[in-house]
């Protein structure tokens, strides 16, 4: 280091801050400073962490206060890191301590960290330094839509690439991987989830070995510390892990492969509220890089950056479509079933025994547990909803008793048959779930093993585990399920797979329900595309001529896309807006509708209210209070039209209002492109 470069710029800890805080760098620390490690600071009248973001020889505050303890011997954050999160913090709006905070391992001793150190062959008298690329850490502006660079032949690119099967994809991430290794340079897979994950750890490590660092959520921060010092060092060439991966120092980053890149688990529901997606984007244009988004059925927003040429298409050749033979799909009307019961279909009921002759195995999904979905008073219609939270409450059997239970909240009660409306004793079960469609198909098929799974008869991982297992191994004919049943499962002993109710996911309150729909649907087919016997896939519902229904069929995503499009152009929905939804929660609901009250106060003063396009019919006298546990809330959702607005100043004006008012007893939460609209 520059000997007059003893002023470092430091971000304390721990503290919602955006300030930069100057202090003197000791002359018995000059020499081992670096931007990126974290250091004891006096901060008011406590000693804190904070981390040096840039060092500088020149500082406008007199009589600067010295750093008291370097706590890293390696820097935890490169540069390019820093660039990302003076982007992260500017985009979701939050404070860039915070941000921080949250990808940073807890403190350890160095008496902990030299023994880590020695205790692995690796680092054990080796000098490892840390050669990141010279960058200014505090001045990046990044468009993550547009990858410009001078070097038309070099420059860095998105990749939108649309798969059809897992063979063609592993065969494509290969090539690219291999070729970026050949470079000498590193690479970061990202993946949504553990089931995920663990399908590709099998395969890199057979081809790769030690250098791919296969690293999941569940880690001590000692753990996590050593994994940072190995991407650091260079050590790990490859990293395959889940979101918050994107935040590793790697020194020569040269490629992020984001799989299933239209997943909802890339968002984190917690400050910072990022998206791993859009911060891959942002680092591949800070770093000059190649982003590949992969996916079988792309979110709307990166197909559309396809069609205004930000990003590049790439889909499966021809040629390899034959390796592998889709699945036979077929949409069920249930308005035509004459059954009673108007669960299983006729066609659905003769494929189940089809298969059991042939000794296949069946999946039956239903996205709901429980034994009906809701209760409604059939005098009245009032519909029971949960005291604690206003979501709707299950009909659930337990122990041959009538339970009422909230998914939202984990409220349960016995199940009243007086409705609470109107007095009458009318209250009754409607919809189904899991426990209904168990004791349905028991009934219906009394020789088959059958078994349900969802959270309530496998509420811990290695109950859900071991029932999957069974049925791998062939001991399970029938399995029916949630979600859940997708984790592991060997889709190779399953003939027939079959979406009992998929108006379920249709019909849910969000403007993405039809695009989710689509997207886990293609998801199915994906992992029923086998090498051997054509499956088969059924699709029960009462809306069989809905455009997502046609663009399975036809294998048609472009048709989809069209579809979907026009009716978020008319309604005002990304990615034709951008969203930003408000939350304010307290325990107190008159304080929380002051706060609400203040802030339609100040969109209205600020010149704002017609800019984010929030209904102007909304004021102090109609708003809605939700009530979650003991916190009551109001949501505000801001459509802000990017044609017609500046987004930018938008957003600071939000960030000052949320700073002042940040030590309220009732708290702000500002959520940019949110991924649940509740």
């Amino acid at each position: 280091m520059n000997n007059k470069n003893n002023v470092a710029e430091v971000i304390p800890l721990k503290m919602p801050l955006e300030k930069i805080f100057h202090y003197l760098v000791p002359a018995d620390l000059t020499e081992k400073t670096k931007i990126g490690q974290r250091v004891k600071i006096s901060f008011g009248n406590q000693e804190r962490l904070g981390i040096i973001i840039n060092l500088t020889s020149k500082s406008d505050v007199e009589n600067l206060k010295e750093i008291k303890e370097i706590v890293d011997i390696f820097p935890l954050v490169s540069p390019a890191v820093i660039q990302l999160i003076n982007w992260i913090s500017e985009y979701y709006l939050c404070p860039k301590g915070v941000i921080y905070n949250h990808i940073i391992p807890s403190k350890l001793s160095k008496k902990k960290t030299i023994s880590i150190l020695n205790g692995f062959p690796e680092f054990k008298n080796k000098n490892i330094k840390m050669n990141y690329p010279e960058s200014e850490a505090n001045s990046i502006i990044v468009n993550c839509e547009k990858n410009e660079d001078k070097n038309d032949s070099d420059r860095a690119r998105t990749i939108l690439f649309q798969y059809q099967n897992l063979l063609t994809r592993d065969r494509y991430y290969q090539k690219l991987i291999d070729s970026t290794l050949k470079k000498g340079k590193q690479i970061l897979i990202l993946v949504p989830d553990q089931w995920s994950y663990s399908q590709f750890k099998k395969k890199l490590n057979k081809k790769y070995g030690e250098i791919a660092g296969l690293f999941d959520k569940k880690v001590t921060q000692t753990e996590k510390y050593l994994r940072f010092l190995k991407v650091a060092s260079g050590e790990i060439k490859i990293v395959l892990g889940t979101r918050s991966n994107i935040f590793l120092p790697f020194q020569k980053l040269g490629l992020i492969i984001v799989d299933q890149e239209n997943s909802a688990l890339y968002k984190e529901e917690r400050s910072p509220r990022y998206n791993a997606k859009k911060v891959a984007l942002a680092r591949g244009a800070i770093e000059n890089f190649p982003i590949i988004l992969g996916s079988s059925a792309p979110a709307i927003e990166s197909y559309q950056q396809v069609l205004v040429k930000n990003y590049q298409l790439k889909r499966e050749k021809d040629t390899f479509q034959n390796l592998s033979k889709l699945p036979k799909i077929e949409i069920i009307n249930m308005e035509e079933e004459k059954s009673f019961q108007r669960i299983i279909s006729f066609k659905l009921q003769q494929s189940i025994i089809q298969c059991l002759r042939q000794k296949e195995k069946i999946i039956l999904f239903i996205n709901r547990r429980g034994f009906a979905g809701y209760l409604i008073c059939s005098h009245c219609g009032n519909v029971v909803k949960c005291p604690d939270c206003g979501n709707l409450l299950s009909y659930h059997l337990e122990n041959n008793k009538d339970m009422v239970l909230c998914h939202e909240c984990g409220k349960k009660i016995p199940m009243k048959k007086k409705c609470s409306h109107c007095g009458r004793v009318k209250i009754k079960p409607l919809g189904f779930g899991t426990q209904h469609a168990e004791v349905l198909i028991k009934r219906m098929f009394p020789r088959a093993i059958i078994r349900r799974l969802d959270i309530d008869v496998a509420p811990k991982r290695i109950m859900q585990k071991k029932i999957v297992n069974e049925f791998n191994k062939g001991e399970i004919d029938i399995l029916i399920g949630t979600q859940l049943i997708f984790q592991e499962i060997n889709f190779e002993k399953a003939g027939l797979l079959a979406l009992l109710f998929a108006d379920h996911m249709l019909n849910i309150t969000d403007y993405s329900s039809a695009e989710l729909s689509y997207q886990f649907i293609k998801k199915l087919i994906l992992f029923l595309t086998q090498k051997e016997k054509e499956k088969s896939l059924i699709i029960q519902t009462y809306q069989p001529d809905h455009y997502i229904f046609e663009a399975i069929k036809n294998r048609d995503y472009n048709y989809f896309y069209q579809e979907e499009t026009k009716i978020r152009r008319e309604l005002d929905y990304p990615p034709f807006t951008k969203i930003i939804k408000i939350d304010f929660f307290g325990e107190k609901e008159e304080k929380v509708k002051q706060e609400a009250v203040c802030f339609l106060e100040f969109l209205e003063k600020s010149a704002l209210l017609d800019k984010s396009g929030l209904d102007a019919a909304i004021n102090k006298d109609n708003l809605a209070v939700i009530k979650e546990k003991e916190k009551n809330k109001i949501i505000f959702t801001l459509k802000v039209d990017l044609t017609k607005n500046d987004l930018a100043t938008l957003k600071r004006s939000l960030l000052k209002y949320n700073i002042k008012n940040q030590f309220s007893e009732v708290r702000m939460t500002i959520d940019i492109d949110p991924i649940k609209m509740s």
